[in-house]
C-alpha cells in the first residue's frame, strides 16, 4: 500500500514539473514572436510611402506639361529675348472675340516694350499697337479682317501705365477684344505686332 502510493505522489511531481515546463515554452514563444508585428508593419508603411513619392513626382511633371499646353504657340518678339504666348482665343458676349496672350523676357536685362509715356494711346499701344501696325484678326473663310473694338474711339484691349519696362524672367499678360465671326467659323489667324502671323488657331466657344 506504501509503495503505490509513493508511485502516485511521483507521478503527480512528474506530470506537475511537465506542465511547467510547457507553459514556459509557451510564454517564451510569445516573447518571440510579439516584435515581429510591428517590424513587418513598418516594412509595409516604408514601402506604401515609395509609390507616394512616385505619383507626387508625376503630378508635378504633369502640371509642368499642362502649362507648357496652355499655350496655343509661341513667338519670338521684334525686341531680342522676349517671347510672345499665345494663351486663348474666346467667343465673349456682345457677338466678340477676346484675345489673351502673355509676354516674357527670357533674357538677363530689361527690355522696354513700350517707350512713349506721353500721348493717351500709349497706355494702347502694347495691345492694340498703332494704326500702322495694329492688332487684329483674319477669318480665313470668309476672307474678313477684323480690327480691334473700339469704344468712345478708344480700342477695347488691356492698358499700361507706360513705359513698360519687362525685368529679366517675367511676363506681362495682355488681351484685345474684336467682333466675332459667324458662328460656323471655327478657327482665325491672328496678327499681332512684333511677331510673325499666328495662323488657324482654334476658336473656344
Amino acid at each position: 500500500m506504501m509503495r503505490n502510493w509513493k508511485t502516485y505522489l511521483l507521478a503527480i511531481v512528474v506530470f506537475s514539473t511537465a506542465a511547467i515546463g510547457l507553459a514556459s515554452c509557451n510564454n517564451n514563444t510569445g516573447t518571440t514572436q510579439a516584435p515581429a508585428e510591428p517590424v513587418a508593419e513598418g516594412r509595409e508603411a516604408q514601402a506604401s510611402a515609395t509609390p507616394q513619392e512616385t505619383i507626387g513626382e508625376e503630378a508635378n511633371e504633369t502640371k509642368t506639361q499642362n502649362q507648357t499646353e496652355k499655350s496655343l504657340a509661341i513667338e519670338p518678339y521684334e525686341i531680342e529675348g522676349v517671347v510672345v504666348s499665345l494663351l486663348n482665343v474666346k467667343r465673349s458676349s456682345g457677338n466678340t472675340l477676346n484675345i489673351y496672350w502673355k509676354m516674357t523676357n527670357t533674357s538677363s536685362e530689361d527690355k522696354t516694350l513700350v517707350k512713349c509715356s506721353a500721348a493717351w494711346y500709349c497706355a494702347y499701344k502694347l495691345a492694340a499697337g498703332t494704326y500702322a501696325n495694329g492688332t487684329y484678326i483674319i477669318d480665313s473663310i470668309n476672307q474678313k479682317k477684323h480690327l480691334v473694338v473700339r469704344a468712345n474711339k478708344k480700342p477695347v484691349v488691356s492698358t499700361f501705365k507706360t513705359p513698360i519696362i519687362l525685368s529679366p524672367n517675367s511676363s506681362i499678360n495682355v488681351w484685345a477684344k474684336f467682333p466675332a465671326p459667324p458662328a460656323d467659323v471655327k478657327t482665325v489667324s491672328i496678327y499681332l505686332p512684333g511677331i510673325a502671323p499666328i495662323e488657324d488657331i482654334r476658336i473656344t466657344e
